[in-house]
Parts: C-alpha cells; sequence; structure tokens
C-alpha cells in the first residue's frame, strides 16, 4: 500500500506544473512544513494542514503569472481530492473526462470526504500556528481560500454525478487530474454564459478536454473556423459598419472642395504633360474622357512614342485610332487585326503617320488592311512583313518610303518578278534585306541580283532552291562587295565556282553555305585563305570525323555557331519586348 501511494505522489508531480519554490524567512515557517510534510505522509486519510509548501511537495506547484488564475485554483481542489481515503469507492466525476496514455495509477477520489469541514481545518491551523499571530491570519486566508474551492468543487462533483452510471467500472476508475481542471474551469465558466451559449458550450465539453495551462490547446481554440453568420446578420452588420464609416477632411480639404475651384486649370499643358508620360496606356486611354482639356492632352505625339500590342486582338478601326497617335515604334507581331481596320480606303488619305519603326511579323491583316495601312506610312525605316501576304499594290506602297534601311520579308507570298525590280530600284538606302523562303522565281531572282542597291551590307536569300545559280553569285559579288553577312543556305544550284567568287568578298565576315550538296567538302578549307571570314555555317555537309579535321585546319572560324539568320529580323533570341534594339513598352 505504500508503494501505491509513493507511486501516486510522483505520478502527481509529473503531471502537474511545478514552479520554483518559495523561500521564507521564519523558522517557524519551516517547522510548519516538515509538520505538513509528516501529516501528508503518515495520515493520507484526513488532510489536515494544506499550505503553498505542502502542495510544492505533493508535486503541485504555483503556476506562472501568464496562465489563468481559475486553473491554478482548480490545480490545488485537485490537491485536495488527491489526499484522499484509500477505502474511498475512487468515484470518477465525470465520465467523459480525456485520459492520458502514460497515466499508469489510478487516482482516488471519495465523493463524500470531498467536503471538507470548515471548522476542522481552522482548528488544525490554529493548533500549528498558535506562536505567530500573523501567520495565523495568513492561514486563515488559506482556509478560506480553501473552502471556497472545496465549495466550488462540491459544486462541480454535484454536476457531473448523472453523467455516469457505473462509477466503478475500470474503464472509468483511471482518469486524467488535468482533464479534471479543465472540466472545473468548464464547469465555472459555464455558469457565466447566458443559457443558449450554455448549452452549446456543454456539447462542446468532450471535445476539447486538453489541460487549461496548455497554450498549444488555447491557439487551437483560436484558430478554429467560424460558422459564416446567416445572410440577415451578415447584411445587418454591413449596414452597420457602413453607418460607422466616415471621411475625415482636414479644413484646409473641405475649403478647396466648397470652394469649386479646379486647380488643374491652374497648371499648364507641359506640366500636365509631365503627369501624363508617368501614366500606362490604358490609364490614357480611361483619363482622355474626362475632360476636354484631358482629351486633347492625352492625344499628344510626346506620350505615344512606342506602342506594344503583340500577341493582342485589335477589334475595328482600332488599328486607325493608334495610328493617329503618331506612334514612331510599334509592334504587331502575332496580333489579331479585325476587319475593317480602317474607316477610310487607301485611295482617300487624310493624315500621315509617324510610323518609323513597324513589326507585323506572323501578324494576322487582310490586304486591303495592310494596303490602307501602308498607304499611310511614308517614314519608315525598318520594316517587318514576315509571313504576310503581299501584292502589287502593297509592294508599290512599300518602295514609297525611300528611307527604308531594313526590310524583312522573309516566308511572304505573292512576290514577282515586277515587285522585287520596283522595290530595289526605289529604296536606294536599304543596307539589310532578307527575303529568304519567298518561292521566288527565276526571273525575280535575276531582277533582284541585278537591282540590289550597292550600299547593302547584309543579305539573306536562302530557300532558292533551283532558281539561284553560280551566275547570279558572281552579279551579286559586282553589284555590293561590301558585303558583310551573305546567307546562301539550301540553294542546291551552287557549285564549286560560286565558293570561287564569294572568296572575292574583301569584307565579308558571315557566310551560310548550309545544304548545298554541289560543293565538296574539301573546297570549305580554301576559305581559311579570307581574312575576315569569322563564322562560318555548313550545317549538313560534313560528319563529325570531317568537322573535327576542319576545325583544326581553320582554328580562327567559328564553324555551325548559329542555326537561324538574324539578318532583317525585329528580334533576336529571348527578347520579345523590343524591334531592331528599340524598346516597345515604357
Amino acid at each position: 500500500m505504500s508503494s501505491r501511494k509513493h507511486r501516486g505522489a510522483e505520478n502527481i508531480e509529473n503531471l502537474c506544473p511545478v514552479a520554483r519554490k518559495r523561500s521564507t524567512s521564519k523558522n517557524s515557517s519551516v517547522v510548519a512544513v516538515s509538520a505538513t510534510k509528516t501529516s501528508i505522509y503518515e495520515y493520507t486519510s484526513s488532510p489536515s494542514v494544506l499550505t503553498f509548501e505542502a502542495l510544492e511537495e505533493m508535486g503541485i506547484g504555483m503556476l506562472d503569472s501568464e496562465e489563468s488564475s481559475s486553473s491554478a485554483m482548480s490545480a490545488i481542489a485537485l490537491a485536495v481530492s488527491a489526499t484522499s481515503d484509500e477505502n474511498s469507492n475512487e468515484t470518477t466525476p465525470c465520465t467523459t473526462a480525456a485520459r492520458m496514455s502514460h497515466q499508469q495509477t489510478r487516482m482516488s477520489l471519495n465523493s463524500t470526504a470531498s467536503t471538507l469541514d470548515n471548522s476542522t481545518v481552522n482548528n488544525t491551523i490554529i493548533e500549528v500556528f498558535s506562536e505567530d499571530a500573523q501567520e495565523r491570519l495568513l492561514l486563515s486566508q488559506s482556509a478560506d481560500k480553501l473552502h471556497a474551492l472545496a465549495q466550488a468543487k462540491r459544486t462541480a462533483l454535484g454536476n457531473t454525478s448523472e453523467c455516469g452510471s457505473n462509477s466503478n467500472s475500470p474503464s472509468k476508475r483511471t482518469r486524467n487530474p488535468l482533464a479534471t481542471v479543465t472540466c472545473n474551469n468548464q464547469n465555472e465558466a459555464q455558469s457565466l454564459l447566458p443559457p443558449p451559449q450554455l448549452q452549446h458550450q456543454q456539447q462542446q465539453t468532450t471535445l476539447s478536454l486538453l489541460p487549461s495551462t496548455s497554450k498549444q490547446a488555447l491557439m487551437r481554440q483560436q484558430k478554429r473556423p467560424t460558422p459564416p453568420p446567416p445572410p440577415s446578420q451578415s447584411l445587418a452588420m454591413r449596414m452597420a459598419s457602413t453607418e460607422n464609416f466616415f471621411v475625415y477632411r482636414t479644413p484646409m480639404m473641405c475649403a478647396h472642395i466648397s470652394s469649386g475651384i479646379n486647380y488643374f486649370d491652374r497648371l499648364s499643358d507641359e506640366i500636365l504633360l509631365d503627369i501624363f508620360r508617368w501614366l500606362p496606356k490604358k490609364t490614357l486611354l480611361r483619363i482622355a474622357s474626362v475632360c476636354r482639356r484631358f482629351n486633347c492632352c492625352a492625344r499628344d505625339e510626346t506620350l505615344w512614342t512606342r506602342l506594344d500590342l503583340g500577341l493582342r486582338t485589335l477589334r475595328p478601326n482600332a488599328l486607325e485610332q493608334v495610328v493617329r497617335r503618331g506612334v514612331p515604334v510599334l509592334r504587331l507581331a502575332q496580333a489579331d487585326i479585325q476587319e475593317p481596320a480602317f474607316t477610310c480606303g487607301p485611295s482617300s488619305i487624310d493624315f500621315q503617320s509617324r510610323l518609323q519603326y513597324l513589326d507585323l511579323s506572323l501578324a494576322s491583316i487582310s490586304l486591303s488592311s495592310l494596303h490602307t495601312l501602308l498607304a499611310h506610312c511614308r517614314q519608315l525605316k525598318k520594316l517587318s512583313l514576315e509571313h504576310a501576304d503581299l501584292n502589287d499594290d502593297i509592294c508599290f506602297e512599300i518602295a514609297q518610303n525611300t528611307s527604308l534601311e531594313t526590310l524583312n520579308l522573309s516566308m511572304a507570298n505573292g512576290l514577282n518578278a515586277n515587285c522585287v525590280r520596283q522595290m530595289m530600284e526605289s529604296l536606294t538606302k536599304l543596307n539589310s534585306l532578307n527575303i529568304s523562303w519567298t518561292d521566288l522565281s527565276a526571273d525575280a531572282v535575276t531582277a533582284l541580283v541585278t537591282h540590289t542597291p550597292s550600299n547593302i551590307i547584309r543579305l539573306n536569300v536562302a530557300g532558292c532552291r533551283r532558281v539561284l545559280f553560280d551566275s547570279h553569285v558572281m552579279t551579286l559579288q559586282k553589284r555590293c562587295p561590301q558585303l558583310l553577312e551573305l546567307d546562301l543556305s539550301d540553294c542546291n544550284s551552287l557549285t564549286p565556282a560560286a565558293l570561287a567568287a564569294i572568296m572575292k568578298f574583301n569584307s565579308l565576315e558571315y557566310l551560310s553555305v548550309s545544304r548545298c550538296y554541289l560543293i565538296p567538302a574539301t573546297n570549305f578549307i580554301e576559305l581559311k585563305n579570307m581574312p575576315s571570314l569569322t563564322y562560318l555555317d555548313i550545317f549538313g555537309m560534313l560528319s563529325e570525323a570531317a568537322m573535327e579535321v576542319l576545325e583544326k585546319q581553320m582554328p580562327k572560324i567559328g564553324i555551325n555557331k548559329f542555326i537561324h539568320s538574324s539578318v532583317g529580323r525585329p528580334t533576336v533570341g529571348t527578347r520579345r519586348t523590343s524591334i531592331w534594339g528599340l524598346r516597345t513598352r515604357d
């Protein structure tokens, strides 16, 4: 039996939090503590003196300041009930109390012995501490607290005695004392709740039987999602919140509002333009509908220096509005331009566009809209019509831009000899031309090499499979001796004679003769005599072993470094926010 009592005391020490022991200044307190220890361990059936030191010896320490006072009082009440008689029937107050898995011993609780006699406690305290009046006063206050706790214990036992029927069953005799502390705290809190909340709290008691001293349990309870209020309540709450809402304005601000003065009228147009310059294009379109002055300022040409509408869908007449804004840099790559793009036709031109850099690569636009657009443009410097449908009228409008420097017609459809001749004769300032994979005829190739401007330095005529011959290359060498880049890929009719004509270019830096199968591999070694040649692309011509030999023969020339040609293309690599090195977004 004694070993059972010691195991019960050890379990209480492990389950209940123990704080630092408080030091007392008087010797009488030490004697009292020793006397208390003796009385507790020798007379377990009738607790005599129960002080804070005795509670610490039993394993019930004082709780920290962060924890609630109700938990401390419940722990002291638990200590009172823990020293009940051994022969009690060990009735469990609440059969629904949670049990810890590490609890091995059974806690005895006698419901009849839990009622403490106030007079017996007071007489015992007076007998032990009769020598000191001050100690007697303090201990009498402790006795009053213990009496109040006993009353709370009796109330809790009375409320929970109806929860279980067979309290002596083995599954109900072993319980967790900290769970009882939680039950006591919840019972005390339920007495303060209104009847509806009390009923709801009793339903939730069995679901949350964690120790009240656990901060983690409190945090979990706070994190529980609250059910949404009914629609009527939420509407009432919103109405109540709007009633409490107010706008605070300083007297100076109220004076400005009540005066009716438009302070924007006092700003000059230059200041307004400096303010509007920081706004996005969408905001400029919205701010133009505020007033006439804002509309006039928002349409200023200085605010529309660049615009990127790539991968966008333009509604009917939207392209005309963009062109009228005077945008010099416009990107419409892969854009879908719906019909009609202009309200007027190409024959009735009422304005001239300021477009200088236009990218229509892979754009979806009709022949009539493209003709009208180019009819408004006379200042183009760089133009890209990759994979576009062309005709004689469109080529005529292109030829009217005499200041054109770069033209990209890669994979365009509808080119003939007359179109090529007209453009080459008019575009005298052209220095970069990409006319690859356009399905040119032999006459168109002849017109190209015969009328190509002499100042051209970059040329791409790849894809002329059976229409480009050695004589065309010789004519081109005489016409354009200053070429820096030349792409003759997939021109299957070229022979070593064409390679001999290419070696006469004094400034050639890049050459591509990929898939020109009539040129022997041994002839490529002669290209090492060209002092200006830096890069050579011969994809699909040599095996890996032959490539290693050729690289050893020409160590200063980079072989097969560029898969795609960049001649005349507006965007190279992953740069999609600029065309020809110019930003298209603010």
